[in-house]
């Protein structure tokens, strides 16, 4: 009887273990080798969060859960075969999914995807080899959302720790992410997280900016030229990430190269930066942008006081400038670079012939508000009569659109400080009030002594008052705005305030004579005489 029981115990041991391996097939042990596990870092290095995930391409594209990613600097994969990988890039997330696309650089092994499932079909959560055999779990119903994927309700006892790893149907075919969330467990369609696809202002997706990990570009030029410009408000290491994607994808375009040799100008590395642009000049399909692109580098270069030394040493001089600017125009007749060798003839000094180039440009179709302020510089430089030069900035700020932006504010700066020349102070102080609410107020203490000095030629006294104290906050280690914060508190009667100002400017600057002045006419005036008089 002993023997019967055992007999039928390993009888029933043997069908379960047959019943099993008929169940899981060779494709649904074999789709192990696409998955991965996934690991977050916060911004100090520490472990943010572990997830699952599985490769849909073989160039490295991978789909797992959002979640991890949120708040990450950096995150790893390790395949099925233990080999470990950066996420380079970001293709795409949805918060309300629980779903990312993203890249790492390697060959990868890939599962294809189901063409379809239907509501009670078998299916299995697949982990990679280590993380234990493929779980049973049976598709309850299935919902559609979008019109065309699926969302599965299953009926399985995989864990928690499974989120993100693949459910493949029998035939090893990807059918979705799995998901528990704890009372239910669900998986939405692969499909929706693959068919995510980047476009230029996918660089500003609110979900993706709450990752660390570089954006990707999108793989439309149009739409990457787009990514670039936006990418440039980034963090150096992935802005300069981010140009090199770029050159890689579409080495005949110029838009990378001036990027990366802009880059490299504003860090004063000139030698580096022409390298570039002649690599551009060589490679790039458009030949007359790459030489403007290299003259309007050589010319900043020349110009920018910061870098003349070093543009100087690299041989960037205005005459070679020039003779790039002309090339451009040679193999391509555009105004803009028309304008570039105006710009370049200002710099050398030319006026006369400068504006002479300027004002046949306003009868091209870049007739615009830049041209007349620089007409009107020309003029200012050639001594010439006030009331044309006003009348030229008033142009350029009539050619400016509306409602302005901050675009415009050079316009309404440039035309204030000519009416203040002008003796029109009004006039004047309208327009630095408007150039200030164009910059939103973010101007330095400069600006505000400017508008101060203005304000009491025109006899404004409590608003140019309010502007010296501003200006005297901004930078308070400056004796002149104390200094004069004291002459105006006199003008205002308010003479105790005066002493203090005074007092102020000659903390912070001992041998200030128009310091003590102010002084001790604030204390004669308030009645303090004797401490007045010189000690």
């Amino acid at each position: 009887m002993k023997r019967t029981k055992i007999f039928f115990l390993l009888l029933a041991l043997y069908i379960g273990i047959a019943t099993t391996a008929k169940a899981q097939s060779a494709a649904v042990k074999k789709a192990a080798n696409a998955t991965f596990t996934l690991t977050t870092f916060d911004p100090k290095g520490s472990i943010l969060s572990t997830t699952n995930g599985v490769f849909v391409s073989t160039d490295g594209i991978g789909i797992s859960t959002w979640k991890p990613f949120a708040g990450a600097a950096r995150a790893v994969v390790i395949d099925n075969n233990g080999q470990k990988y950066n996420v380079e890039t970001m293709l795409g997330a949805n918060e309300i999914y629980d779903v990312a696309k993203f890249k790492v650089s390697a060959k990868t092994a890939a599962l294809p995807f189901a063409p379809s499932v239907a509501d009670n079909a078998g299916a299995w959560v697949v982990m990679p080899a280590k993380s234990g055999d493929p779980i049973k779990a049976n598709v309850s119903k299935v919902e559609k959302f979008m019109e065309k994927y699926n969302y599965c309700v299953l009926a399985t006892s995989a864990p928690e720790k499974n989120n993100g790893a693949p459910l493949v149907n029998d035939k090893g075919q990807l059918v979705g992410i799995y998901n528990n969330s704890g009372t239910s467990q669900s998986a939405t369609d692969a499909r929706y997280a693959n068919d995510f696809v980047l476009m230029g202002l996918s660089q500003n997706d609110p979900t993706l900016l709450q990752c660390g990990i570089r954006i990707g570009l999108p793989e439309e030029a149009d739409e990457a030229v787009l990514a670039l410009m936006l990418s440039s408000s980034k963090i150096d290491e992935i802005r300069t990430a981010t140009i090199n994607d770029f050159l890689q994808k579409f080495p005949a375009l110029n838009n990378g190269y001036i990027a990366l040799a802009t880059n490299l100008f504003g860090k004063g590395d000139i030698g580096e930066a022409e390298k570039v642009l002649l690599q551009a000049i060589a490679k790039a399909k458009a030949k007359d942008e790459a030489h403007y692109n290299y003259a309007r580098l050589m010319y900043q270069g020349a110009v920018t006081a910061a870098l003349t030394e070093k543009a100087k040493a690299q041989g960037w001089t205005l005459d070679k400038a020039m003779s790039e600017a002309e090339k451009a125009h040679k193999l391509n007749p555009l105004p803009v670079y028309k304008h570039l060798q105006a710009q370049i003839t200002y710099a050398k000094g030319d006026y006369k012939k400068a504006y002479q180039d300027f004002e046949a440009l306003t009868k091209t179709q870049i007739k615009n508000p830049e041209l007349y302020l620089e007409m009107a510089q020309c003029q200012e430089n050639l001594n010439g009569n006030d009331e044309e030069i006003l009348s030229l900035l008033n142009q350029s700020i009539e050619l400016c659109d509306t409602p302005y932006t901050q675009t415009a504010a050079p316009f309404f700066l440039a035309r204030g400080q000519q009416s203040d020349k002008m003796g029109k102070y009004r006039e004047a102080i309208k327009d630095f009030y408007t150039y200030e609410y164009l910059y939103a107020g973010i101007l330095g203490a400069d600006f505000y002594y400017m508008r101060e000095q203005c304000e009491v030629k025109g006899k404004l006294w409590q608003q140019a008052l309010q502007d010296i104290l501003i200006a005297a906050r901004l930078d308070p280690a400056e004796p002149i705005y104390c200094a004069e914060a004291g002459s105006l508190l006199l003008r205002l009667n308010k003479f105790e305030e005066a002493i203090v100002a005074a007092q102020q400017a000659v903390a912070l600057k001992a041998d200030y004579a128009e310091a003590y002045l102010i002084l001790g006419i604030a204390l004669c005036r308030n009645n303090q005489k004797q401490e007045a008089l010189p000690t």
